[in-house]
């Protein structure tokens, strides 16, 4: 926490009456001078016997070298509690001039402190790094002592095998030129024993020279069918690694094209199930609305039927079942959803029989249906169209057996059913048109 300015000096709570001194002068360090004292001899000479007194039993003077800023505080808070004491015993007055000189020695002191602190720091960190290349130098001493030791028992270790190894050699140079020399010797004394007449000599080398002859014919004949031979055996070999791949790529496509073959299957066998499902779903469909056109055309043109059909109908129908316009518009809707829907299932199920045609050639019998839990896991639920009808039509307990329940269903299978609306006569129906249905009285 040490300083270098004034302002940044601790002032100790007993300065109370000092700093008004301080703002009357304005002495630097550069105009600071000793006071002359006129004071007698005795008086002169006991004071600078007490300073010297002080100075020495001073720790400040013992302890110079490990003085710090804490330390210049601590004597600041002394001199200014002996400064409020002498205010308070003889005035303002009479330390006027010391105050700047004592807060000049302070300062100095505290940069001092600083200093030495900055110093000390710095001893420190050098002394550290003094130990840590000590130990590094240590270290380094004791690995290179370390690596001579290995290098001088590698080095005699070294000295020890090649002096076994030049033994050796020269053992098996002595053992060797023996060796030769006995060879030698029986070698001489052969040829002297066996040593054959010219004629002999000349004859035996004839017989030689017409079988060697014969010899190196044959086997320049072998040599050439044994050249011809490997390089059959080379095309061979290739051909036989060029038919091994392309074993392999026919068995790779040969495996691609089943497995695309079961998944177009599958899919054929699923898109025919579907289609089956929207035809017997659009036939229901036809059937329940060309039905109800002729319920609802025949009561119309019916001659019997009362002169005011609106009249007559509210009280005819008043527990029959009734279709509103917003139920036939829906069920035209759903009619002709169906039938878009079946015609893009007919013309997936066409491309995908061209594209098996096309990948596996002609179909011998046709493929048997898988049944709904091996190709969707689970039985197929009842249709949304179904669903909707059963909602609109709810199921009654007929009164006997032989009645049936009054489903969109059984609706299409019992023409008798009655369903009657408000529709104005003159009115003709097509396929995708949707006719107008009074809304059902309040």
């Amino acid at each position: 926490m040490a300083t270098n300015s004034r302002n940044e000096l601790p002032s100790p709570s007993t300065f109370e009456h000092v700093p008004h001194l301080i703002s009357q002068t304005s002495l630097t360090s550069d105009s600071f001078s000793l006071p002359t004292t006129t004071t007698s001899p005795r008086n002169s000479r006991t004071s600078i016997d007490i300073i010297r007194e002080m100075t020495c039993s001073s720790p400040l003077r013992q302890d110079y070298m490990n003085l710090t800023v804490l330390d210049v505080y601590d004597e600041a808070a002394l001199i200014g509690k002996d400064f409020e004491r002498i205010i308070e015993v003889y005035g303002t007055e009479i330390i006027r001039d010391l105050v700047p000189k004592v807060i000049r020695i302070l300062e100095l002191l505290e940069l001092q402190a600083t200093k030495n602190e900055k110093e000390a720091d710095k001893f420190i960190e050098m002394k550290s790094r003094i130990t840590r290349l000590e130990m590094e130098k240590n270290e380094t001493r004791e690995l290179r002592e370390k690596f001579n030791h290995e290098l001088e028992l590698i080095e005699e270790q070294w000295r020890k095998e090649a002096d076994n190894l030049m033994g050796l050699v020269s053992k098996l140079e002595d053992e060797n030129r023996r060796l030769r020399d006995e060879l030698q010797h029986k070698n001489d004394l052969n040829e002297k024993s066996n040593l054959p007449s010219p004629t002999e000599i000349i004859s035996v080398t004839r017989e030689e020279l017409q079988c060697i002859k014969s010899l190196t014919e044959e086997n320049i004949k072998l040599k050439r069918m044994l050249k011809i031979k490997d390089k059959e055996l080379a095309q061979k070999t290739l051909n036989i690694e060029a038919v091994q791949d392309q074993l392999e790529r026919v068995c790779k496509f040969n495996c691609t094209l089943r497995q695309k073959n079961t998944f177009s299957t599958n899919q054929t066998q699923r898109l025919m199930v579907e289609k089956l499902d929207l035809e017997v779903q659009l036939k229901e469909k036809e059937n329940f609305i060309n039905h109800m056109k002729d319920r609802v055309t025949d009561e119309l043109t019916s001659p019997t039927s009362p002169i005011n059909p609106i009249n007559d109908f509210t009280t005819l129908e008043a527990n029959q079942p009734r279709f509103s316009f917003e139920e036939l518009r829906q069920l035209l809707w759903e009619r002709n959803d169906l039938k878009t829907k079946l015609m893009e299932v007919e013309e997936e199920l066409r491309l995908f029989k061209e594209q098996e045609d096309d990948n596996n050639g002609a179909v011998e019998g046709p493929i048997p249906l898988e049944p709904d839990e091996k190709l969707y896991g689970h039985k197929r639920d009842v249709s949304k169209i179904r669903q909707f009808l059963n909602s609109l039509f709810p199921s009654t307990q007929p009164s006997s057996s032989s009645f049936k329940k009054k489903t969109p269903v059984n609706l299409l299978a019992t023409p008798s059913t009655p369903i009657r609306s408000n529709v104005t006569s003159g009115r003709s129906y097509s396929t995708f048109s949707l006719p107008s249905v009074e809304p059902k009285p309040a």
